[in-house]
């Protein structure tokens, strides 16, 4: 996956499905480093996002690139688990 190619919406998508592999499911769907860019990304652009679960995402979990204690809507950990599938 190449973050600079996400748009701001997907940034948020990809984001809460990072966070729920990583933490819940513990098998990482992207490198540390992308995961870094993409949080970075998704700071710099926030204020332009509108996406449906960009509320359950706050500034701490950003300065602290974690999203440990989210609670994660089926929808993300159905597309988090896809993309595990893909890449076994």
């Amino acid at each position: 996956m190449k973050v600079d190619e996400l748009t701001s919406e997907q940034l948020v998508s990809w984001f809460l499905m990072a966070c729920y592999a990583y933490y819940e499911v513990h098998n990482p769907i992207m490198e540390d480093r992308e995961f870094d860019l993409l949080t970075a990304r998704l700071k710099d652009e926030w204020d332009s996002i509108d996406h449906p679960h960009k509320s359950l995402i706050t500034p701490s979990h950003l300065d602290a690139t974690t999203g440990y204690d989210i609670k994660y809507p089926t929808i993300v950990k159905y597309s988090a688990m896809e993309v595990i599938d893909e890449n076994k």
